[in-house]
């Protein structure tokens, strides 16, 4: 029996490297897919066109514009008034407006309050709320710049002091690269066992197989065995050459402990490719599927949001996305650093969860075959 099915995984790899289409798509997407996330997402806020409404015109006004500086900010000119900065608004030309009223200097030299305008385009949202929230930065460091200097001279000072840990720099390409290796190994985990299984089912191979000494558990496992290997070998090599010696990302943990977290996820969530495989008939409903229970399993790891800002439903519904446990043990590895003895319950919550969606999957695809 293992003589069988060691030959039956070499058949199937070498039949995927025989499918060029196939193969070109699983390349492309361990190499182009993710060079483009690193270098062509960026999640900063940069080169944001903005407008000021200065009705004081003076000379702090003026210092306080100058503080808006690039990259991140793209000073585009002076508007007259309200209107015109609406019909700005309204024709995309800008991200924000700046409105400094009257007397602006004079209320700071005389200790009054003062008060600056920020107004921002709704329909960019995530550009405007960056905006706004760099912009307040901004007016509020200036603001208390010029009340110290002016008005005090005798007050305890507090040094504010950041230190970012394991992603000093907070650069986001780190985020966005990882992030979507992640995606591309549950992406290939959902569609490729299921691809190898409905391909032998349009050929009408099922049926020759049933009459063969080669048994369906055999048959099964040698098709998950050999596209799971793909993906891992997949995996290790995009990590290598891409993600460490291309992209330049630090990896701070044990590869091989990364390495074996990626096999048990791999392994254990392949059974959701073989319930694709028993529902679907042809390779179109294959695709339609996984994209269909591809979507809820990305948005529910928290890749794409903080599951802190889900609704409360939705936070419950992520302790069921094997993804979930994956993420959370992969970003510990990889930028934390962290070894077993920390990230050992992400391998538990993979496997907890792993296992029963893998028995279940095999059971639905052995009685449909």
């Amino acid at each position: 029996m293992i003589y069988r099915l060691i030959v039956l995984i070499i058949k199937e790899l070498i039949q995927f490297f025989r499918d060029k289409g196939l193969l070109l798509f699983v390349l492309y997407l361990f190499t182009g897919d993710l060079y483009i996330a690193a270098r062509g997402i960026d999640l900063t806020l940069k080169n944001a066109k903005f407008y000021v409404i200065d009705e004081d015109m003076s000379y702090l006004s003026r210092e306080l514009i100058s503080k808006f500086q690039k990259p991140t900010f793209e000073f585009m000119g002076y508007l007259s008034g309200l209107k015109t900065a609406e019909r700005y608004m309204f024709e995309d030309k800008c991200v924000g407006i700046i409105t400094i009223p009257k007397d602006f200097e004079k209320k700071i030299l005389s200790k009054s309050d003062n008060y600056v305008g920020i107004i921002v385009n709704g329909t960019e949202s995530s550009s405007s709320y960056l905006f706004a929230g760099y912009a307040a930065n901004i007016i509020s460091k200036f603001s208390l710049e010029k009340s110290f200097h002016i008005n005090v001279k005798k007050l305890p000072i507090v040094n504010l002091q950041q230190k970012v840990l394991y992603n000093q720099n907070m650069d986001s390409h780190i985020f966005m690269t990882i992030t979507e290796l992640f995606s591309v190994i549950t992406l290939l985990i959902l569609i490729l066992p299921a691809s190898a299984i409905i391909k032998e089912k349009e050929n009408g191979n099922i049926e020759m197989m049933l009459v063969s000494p080669v048994k369906i558990s055999e048959f099964m496992i040698a098709k998950v065995i050999a596209m799971n290997v793909i993906i891992v070998l997949g995996v290790i090599i995009s990590t290598i050459l891409i993600i460490k010696g291309l992209l330049k990302i630090p990896f701070q943990g044990s590869f091989i402990l990364f390495t074996l977290l990626t096999t048990l996820y791999v392994f254990t969530s392949s059974g959701i490719s073989m319930f694709i495989a028993s529902v679907a008939n042809n390779m179109l409903q294959v695709s339609q599927i996984t994209i269909m229970l591809l979507l809820p399993i990305l948005y529910l790891s928290g890749s794409w949001a903080p599951v802190e800002s889900m609704p409360y439903i939705f936070q419950k519904l992520t302790y069921l996305s094997p993804l979930k446990y994956y993420l959370e043990g992969s970003f510990s590895i990889i930028l934390k650093g962290l070894d077993f003895t920390y990230v050992y319950k992400y391998f538990l919550g993979t496997f907890l969860l792993g296992v029963p969606v893998f028995v279940f999957g095999a059971y639905f695809l052995k009685r449909k075959i």
